[in-house]
């Protein structure tokens, strides 16, 4: 016969799984109430996709919940840090979240749309740096900066991983910025856009920063949805279903253009178009 107190844990182990459960079916409920309600969330320092200043915090937001809205759908949008809006995501507080890479540790937990965006990643560094790199291997045994939350790519990953590359991880892009120009990081992988905006917002010019003369990765940029969302695979149908339909239209394109020069009229925005 096994003792009281052995019995007394395994009660208390079963009484703590179902309150466990109890709470994540009250959040599903709680986000799965109104079906024809959506929630997402974006995150900051990533224009044009996603940043506060921005009108509806975004490009990104912006045309995602014209996507939805197009599939029937009411949107809510909220915005968050990074790390918190993907956390809160997982938790089923929203039912999106946007715009993302894939990464498989990301396709693990979540479900990715069509992509939204393409972007293509470069290496900046400070203009009076002496790096002339040619291609990524030439930049072995240097410093780079990204953000907490934010994914370097597979290029960049495979040689970080392999003890080629030394990444350092701040809270924020802005503060990539501010270490790069203190030199002590050697450089920072974003797109062009991104690197635009920091170097106009921030007490920098085009002079400060250059981007070295080759690609480094085109990625994809996409809306997901926690594989745990009792509606997930429903919400990325209906999503994808939207977003073909206005691509083919000419519509998705047309809201796009609209927003940029709606923005960079307004003095929110002084980036090139998207291709």
């Amino acid at each position: 016969m096994g003792s009281p107190q052995r019995g007394y844990l395994r009660i208390l182990t079963v009484l703590c799984l179902f309150i466990s459960l109890t709470t994540t079916a009250s959040e599903h409920s709680k986000n799965s109430g109104n079906p024809d309600e959506v929630k997402i969330v974006s995150g900051p320092h990533y224009p044009p996709f996603a940043a506060e200043h921005l009108p509806q915090h975004g490009l990104g937001p912006f045309l995602v919940s014209k996507i939805f809205e197009a599939s029937g759908k009411t949107v809510l949008s909220d915005f968050r840090p990074w790390k918190r809006a993907y956390r809160e995501t997982l938790q089923l507080r929203y039912d999106a979240v946007l715009p993302y890479t894939e990464t498989p540790h990301r396709k693990q937990d979540f479900l990715f749309s069509e992509p939204v965006f393409k972007v293509h990643g470069f290496i900046f560094v400070r203009s009076d740096s002496p790096i002339n790199a040619q291609s990524l291997s030439d930049l072995k045994g240097m410093k780079y900066c990204n953000p907490l939350g934010f994914a370097d790519g597979r290029p960049i990953e495979r040689m970080e991983m392999e003890g080629h590359l030394h990444r350092f991880s701040p809270s924020t892009l802005e503060n990539c910025f501010k270490m790069l120009m203190a030199g002590r990081v050697d450089f920072i992988k974003t797109n062009p856009h991104v690197a635009q905006y920091m170097s106009s917002n921030h007490g920098l010019s085009k002079q400060h920063i250059r981007a070295l003369p080759f690609l480094v990765e085109t990625a994809s940029l996409h809306v997901i949805v926690p594989r745990n969302h009792p509606n997930g695979e429903s919400l990325i149908e209906a999503f994808n279903r939207s977003y073909n339909l206005m691509k083919e239209t000419g519509q998705y394109e047309e809201l796009a253009q609209d927003y940029l020069e709606n923005v960079r009229a307004a003095g929110n925005l002084s980036i090139t178009d998207l291709e």
